[in-house]
C-alpha cells in the first residue's frame, strides 16, 4: 500500500530526490496576503494523489470535496475540512510592550519591520505547533527531481560499514543544537504526539537498526541554544563514550552571528579532537538547514539568516583535510527543495526549527552520505 497512515520507517526515509513517489510530503495551508488560499505546488508537479491527510495522518481528507488538483498543483477548496492559517493570524502588528512581556511566547518580530511579526507555533505535547496546518501529501509524479543527491562517501565510513556487516554493536553520539535535541520533531521525547516521528539522528539510529539487524545505542548531548562554542565543551564527554559514529551537527544557531571562519575553526578543533582521541570512531559533520530569513530574534532586527549559506563551501574545504570525517550537506537540499516549496513547509516553528518532513530529509542526506543509495 503506498498510502502512509502512521509513522513508516521505509516510508519516511525514502529519499526526496528519488522514485515516483512522494511519501507524506508537507504542505503548508495559509491564506494569502490578497484573501484566498494560492494553489500549493509541491516539491514535484502532482501526476495522481494517492492520500491528503492531516500533518498526525490520522484525517483523511476528499478530493472533490477538501481539495482538486490542476496543472500539477494541490488547490485546497474554500470551505472544506482542510484548516487555513488566516493571513491576520500570520501577520500582525506587534509592539515592543508585547515583546517585552511575554518574551515573544507566541510570536516572532519580522526582520528590519519594526511593529510588525510572525505566528510562532511551536510543537508540543498539547499542542500541534505550525503542523495543525500542514498537510501530509502522498503522490505520484514523473518529473525529474530538482535535488541534487547528496555526495556518496561511503569511504569514509568503511570501518564503520565492516562493522556493521559483522553484525557488531555500534554506539553513536550525537552532538548540535535544538535541532539535534529533537526540536521539532512530534516523536521527540516530552512531546510524543502523532504521528511519533523520531528525529533525524533517531532516525538515523532505526535505519542502521533496520538495514543491518544490529543492536544501535545513542548517546545525545545536543543543546538547545547551543553553537559550536558550547560544541567545544562537549569533546571530553564524547570521547569518554567510546563512539563509533560521531554525529556534528551545529550551525543554525552559530550563522546568525558566528562568522564562516570562526565557525569552521571550531568545526576543525572538534574533528581534530574526536580523531585524536577517538581513533577507532568515524565523524560526520551535518550542515544545518537554513532559519525563517523574514523572522528577527527582536523587535524590528536583522533577520535570522546571516551566514548559513556562506558555511557550505568553508565545509567542504574542511573536510578535504579530514580523516575520518565528511560533510553531510543538508543545507544545500534544503536550499533546492526551496526551489518550489515555501519554507512553512518544512518548518516546526516557523523560525528556525525543522518539522517531522525536514527531519526526514536530514537523516535521508546522513544515510547517503554514509550509506550510499537508499534501498527498500
Amino acid at each position: 500500500m503506498l498510502d502512509v497512515t502512521k509513522f513508516d520507517l521505509e516510508k519516511f526515509l525514502y529519499p526526496v530526490w528519488q522514485g515516483e513517489v512522494s511519501y507524506a510530503e508537507a504542505a503548508f495551508v495559509r491564506e494569502s496576503e490578497n484573501g484566498g488560499i494560492e494553489p500549493i505546488e509541491l516539491l514535484y508537479p502532482i501526476d495522481e494523489i494517492i492520500s491528503v491527510r492531516n500533518a498526525a495522518l490520522d484525517t483523511l481528507y476528499a478530493e472533490g470535496v477538501d481539495y482538486t488538483v490542476k496543472d500539477g498543483k494541490l488547490c485546497i477548496i474554500e470551505g472544506g475540512a482542510i484548516p487555513c492559517l488566516s493571513y491576520a493570524d500570520y501577520f500582525f502588528a506587534l509592539s515592543d510592550e508585547e515583546h517585552a512581556e511575554n518574551k515573544l511566547a507566541t510570536k516572532f518580530p519580522a526582520a528590519n519591520n519594526r511593529g510588525w511579526g510572525y505566528i510562532r507555533a511551536e510543537i508540543g505535547a498539547t499542542k500541534p505547533g505550525m503542523s495543525r496546518w500542514t498537510l501530509a501529501v502522498t503522490y505520484k509524479h514523473s518529473t525529474k527531481s530538482i535535488i541534487t543527491p547528496p555526495t556518496i562517501k561511503k569511504n569514509v565510513y568503511a570501518s564503520l560499514i565492516s562493522k556493521l556487516e559483522a553484525g557488531k554493536e555500534i554506539k553513536i553520539v550525537a552532538t548540535g543544537d535544538s535541532i539535534t535535541d529533537g526540536w521539532s520533531a512530534s516523536g521527540k521525547n516530552g512531546v510524543n504526539i502523532p504521528p511519533y516521528c523520531p528525529q533525524y539522528n533517531v532516525l538515523v539510529q532505526n535505519y542502521i537498526e533496520s538495514a543491518y539487524g544490529v543492536k544501535v545505542t545513542q548517546k545525545n548531548v545536543g543543546v538547545s541554544g547551543s553553537n559550536t562554542n558550547g560544541g567545544l565543551t562537549k569533546l571530553d564527554e564524547i570521547c569518554g563514550e567510546e563512539p563509533d559514529l560521531v554525529i556534528i551537527a551545529f550551525g543554525m544557531n552559530d550563522g546568525c552571528g558566528i562568522d564562516p571562519e570562526t565557525y569552521t575553526k571550531n568545526i576543525n578543533t572538534m574533528v581534530a579532537t574526536i580523531e585524536e582521541k577517538c581513533a577507532d570512531a568515524c565523524i560526520i559533520v551535518v550542515g544545518t538547514c537554513l532559519p525563517n530569513d523574514k523572522v528577527a530574534w527582536g523587535p524590528g532586527g536583522g533577520s535570522l539568516l546571516r551566514f548559513h549559506i556562506d558555511y557550505i563551501e568553508h565545509l567542504r574545504a574542511a573536510e578535504k583535510l579530514w580523516k575520518n570525517a565528511a560533510h553531510a550537506d543538508v543545507t544545500t537540499v534544503n536550499i533546492e527543495m526551496f526551489g518550489r516549496k515555501v519554507y512553512q513547509d518544512v518548518a516546526g516553528s516557523n523560525s528556525n526549527h525543522p518539522n517531522d518532513y525536514m527531519h526526514r530529509v536530514y537523516a535521508q542526506t546522513l544515510i547517503r552520505t554514509i550509506f550510499g543509495d537508499y534501498a527498500k
